[in-house]
This record gives C-alpha cells, structure tokens and sequence, in this order.
C-alpha cells in the first residue's frame, strides 16, 4: 500500500500578499522547499484533443508569468494557464490586493485576521484590475511558459478585452487573442466575467447575444485553436442556459467556472476596505465552494439535456484533494485551484498520491 505525503511547505504564501503585484511578477514565486516526485501511477484525461497526466489544473489568476507555470507545472498541476493578457500594456490595482475576509451575507464581506491554520475556512477578496505586459514581453514569456511544461500537461492563456476608445470592444478581445496565438498558445480563455474591472469587461457572460457576438468572432480569428470561456455566477438557471447554448453555437469548446464573487468588502467601521474606488471585489477560496459546485451540477445537466459539445473546468473553493474530487464528481473534466495552491503549492501532488492509493 503506498503511503500519502503529508508534506507542507515552510513558507507561506507562494504569493505575498503584502507585496504588489508587480514585485510578484518580478521577484516571486516565494518558493524554495523541495517538490517531491510524484507517483508513477498516472490517470490520464482527454481534453480537447491533449492527452493530460491528471484532471487537476490552476485556473487564470495565480501564474504571473512564465516562472509561475514553471513552478506549477512541475507541482504536478497539469493544466496550467497563464494570467489574463491585454492588448496593451495595463497597470493593477494599487495595494491591497488581497486580504482576508469573511462573507456576512446579503452580499457583503468584512476584513477578517484569519489565522492560517483555519485551511479549509480560507477567504480571500482579490482585486488586482488584470494587469498586463507589453506585446514583445508576452510573446517571449508565454513561449517560454510553453516550453517549460513537461509530457501530458498543457497550457491556457487567458485573455480579455480593453475598452479604448475609437476600438470596437469585441476586436479588441480578437487583438489579445491574436498575440496569444502568435506567442504559440494552443488553449485560449476569454475572461467574460472579471468582477473586479469595469462592469463592461466584467459581466459580458450574463448576456447570451454578447456571449455569442464575442465569441464567435474570437473563434473566427483564432481558427483551430480551442476557445474556453470563463464565467461567474448566474442569477438563474434560465439565464446560465440560454448563456451556454449561445457559447456552444459561437463554436467554443469549454467553459470555466466560477470566477470569483463579486461582494462588497468593508473594514471594521463599515468602509470600503480596499478604499472608496473598490466597494465592490471578487471573493474567492472557500466561501464560494458551494456555490462553484452548484454551478458545475447546473452546468453539467443542462450539457446533457441539450446535447452541447462543451467541456466544463471548475474552480472556485476547491481548498483539499476531496474537494477536487467533487468537482470532478460534479461533471467537470477538469478540477482547478487558485487560492488553495497559493496556500497549499503541495494540493496536486498531495491529490496525485490520494488517487494512487486508491483514496478517490
């Protein structure tokens, strides 16, 4: 019988959250304990036509850059993809980014000190603006993101389009998406539902006739290569319907959900805790679990009901191994991690030992 690691990393987080996210980019990830191996015994998956080692994947978010999906990679998640792109160079959001917080409901959160040894309870808001690079730094850092990837993973690059002025908002997702196909990308993700940028950029999926004008035209410019969407949460199962048989018509491939929740975050004395220019922010880890995992259900149902040709990535609250196994249960292919695996950089290996002994 083989025997599952319990390993933990000494330093905590891989990202600083203290730090901005330039200085991530720029001198992260914060890791330097050692990566054990993982076990020889591999289940592989089909997605879209990659043959991967594993189900398990990090979705947009935590890999800054081409040293990021280097280190995942060789974590064991399989199916790495890389921060959103723009168009254009774009700065962040000023610090903070990230801080802890505890959902209180009616829509709401409050800044909390979470001690770190509450794991499963890990919440987090997130507000970094989706910061990009120039074109040349992109088209040398995604080929060099796609090199570092060893047999049976693959790499996503996400990308979302910029509102500029005199440029049509849907050719500016198509320029993004044609400097990740120039980088050499074989996955592409169109970010539909940021909760934390303009509402224009951020709530594109709640319209099934944007979602379709968007994404056909993207699928046009980028022609073999598959296009994912990545969406948030619906406000009925009508809505996510009529929303995914528009996807499937426009001639996407996969769908990712759920991105982060929009909440109102306050401080101790009821204000905006990220300052009165960001009221509202995405929430993410695990508060939103249940919600991600009702959505995979709705998803994955209405897949079958109208015989979509869509594949179906979770994420959100996916804190443990067991956790990722539900998603998987739920009806995704693919189970992803973002805030856990900045936590946790250890969570597939730890998953890849479950699965080989025989643990799922």
């Amino acid at each position: 019988m083989t025997v599952i690691p319990d390993w933990f990393p000494a330093r905590l987080p891989i990202y600083d959250i203290q730090k901005s996210y330039a200085d991530n980019a720029a001198d992260g990830p914060f890791f330097n304990d050692a990566i054990p191996s993982r076990p020889e015994k591999v289940r592989s998956v089909d997605f879209l036509g990659f043959t991967l080692n594993s189900s398990i994947g990090i979705p947009a978010g935590p890999l800054l850059n081409s040293r990021w999906i280097a280190l995942a990679a060789q974590l064991g998640f399989d199916l790495l993809t890389y921060k959103t792109i723009r168009s254009l160079p774009h700065p962040g959001h000023p610090l903070p980014n990230m801080i802890f917080v505890e959902p209180c409901g009616n829509g709401t959160a409050r800044f909390t000190d979470k001690p770190l040894d509450q794991f499963d309870a890990l919440t987090l808001t997130n507000s970094f603006g989706m910061p990009s690079q120039s074109r040349e730094f992109l088209l040398e850092d995604i080929d060099r993101a796609l090199s570092s990837l060893g047999k049976g993973q693959a790499m996503i690059v996400s990308i979302v389009g910029t509102p500029h002025p005199g440029i049509d908002f849907a050719d500016d997702f198509i320029r993004a998406a044609l400097i990740a196909r120039d980088a050499g990308a074989s996955l592409i993700e169109a970010n539909f539902s940021c909760p934390n940028v303009a509402q224009s950029e951020g709530m594109l999926y709640l319209n099934p006739d944007a979602v379709y004008q968007f994404a056909n035209a993207i699928v046009r410019a980028i022609g073999p290569i598959p296009l994912i969407l990545k969406v948030g949460v619906f406000p009925s199962r009508d809505l996510l319907q009529k929303v995914l048989k528009s996807a499937a018509r426009a001639g996407v491939r996969a769908i990712c959900g759920i991105n982060s929740v929009s909440m109102q975050v306050l401080d101790s004395r009821g204000c905006s805790a990220l300052g009165e220019s960001r009221p509202i922010s995405g929430v993410c880890g695990a508060a939103i679990r249940d919600a991600a995992l009702q959505w995979i259900r709705e998803a994955a149902s209405i897949i079958r009901q109208e015989k979509l040709d869509l594949t179906l990535l979770g994420c959100g609250g996916l804190m443990r191994p067991e956790h990722l196994n539900e998603c998987l249960t739920a009806g995704a292919t693919i189970a992803m991690s973002a805030t856990a695996m900045m936590w946790d950089p250890y969570l597939a290996l730890r998953t890849h030992w479950r699965n080989a002994n025989g643990k799922y």
